[in-house]
């Protein structure tokens, strides 16, 4: 869907100007204040739901928003409750906290008057997707998981529970969420969520509670994971539980 700049040939360079623009704003739901960015006018809706402790000027930026073609979608990036400019407060991690964050999601597009919707989640905000795709049922016609993990076994548990402490990091891991929040921010939120994952493997038996509605999933679903995705499930997992899923 990359953009094709002849598509605006008849348009006045203040419509090709509007059309393009990310436009970002505010709204409350359920007593809640959700920050939320708009790009395209297209009729294929979609939502994209950011990462661990993200926001979507982080996960989203202005330049992957805009490979898109504005005429073909108009896309909407939440930043979940705690999150982004969905403060304050700030995030309080839990257990449920992706399945809490789906009827604000589900709210807003309806609210925007897009539905229904494609969903698209990276990392944690997969979780927040696929909740959002069970109970928004007719509302989501499609879902994109993007790094996706609803499982945690051993070797992951092992692995999140050795980055709680941010102190620890290489420099350029913290460079990359202080342009968006407080060092203090990041520290807490990322211990906090490390202890949310660690409680999924020691009382869960590592199961997210996303990890336990993909069955009745009906949605045509695709999965996508990079080289370098460190915490996402074998995208084969998804297929064999997904009745109608796609994996690259």
């Amino acid at each position: 869907m990359p953009i094709d700049l002849t598509e605006f040939a008849d348009d006045t360079s203040n419509e090709k100007d509007s059309i393009c623009e990310i436009m970002e704003s505010i709204t409350t739901i359920d007593e809640q204040k959700i920050g939320y960015c708009k790009y395209g006018r297209g009729e294929h809706n979609m939502l994209f739901i950011c990462g661990g402790v993200g926001c979507y000027k982080k996960d989203f930026p202005e330049k992957v928003l805009k490979a898109f073609n504005p005429k073909f979608c108009s896309i909407v990036c939440i930043d979940p409750p705690g999150y982004g400019t969905s403060r304050p407060p700030n995030r309080r991690q839990e257990v449920n906290r992706c399945m809490k964050d789906a009827p604000f999601c589900i709210k807003l597009m309806q609210q925007l008057n897009l539905t229904p919707f494609t969903v698209l989640g990276w990392s944690e905000g997969c979780r927040t997707a696929i909740h959002v795709a069970a109970r928004g049922k007719q509302l989501v016609n499609n879902m994109i998981l993007l790094s996706a993990a609803t499982r945690i076994d051993s070797r992951a548990a092992r692995v999140t529970y050795g980055m709680r402490n941010t102190d620890q990091w290489l420099p350029d891991t913290m460079k990359a969420f202080l342009p968006y929040y407080p060092e203090e921010f990041v520290k807490k939120q990322w211990t906090d969520l490390c202890n949310v994952i660690q409680q999924v493997y020691d009382l869960l038996g590592g199961r997210f509670p996303a990890d336990y509605i993909l069955p009745s999933l009906k949605i045509p679903v695709l999965v996508l994971n990079g080289g370098m995705d460190r915490f996402c499930n074998d995208p084969k997992y998804f297929a064999a539980v997904i009745p109608n899923c796609n994996y690259i």
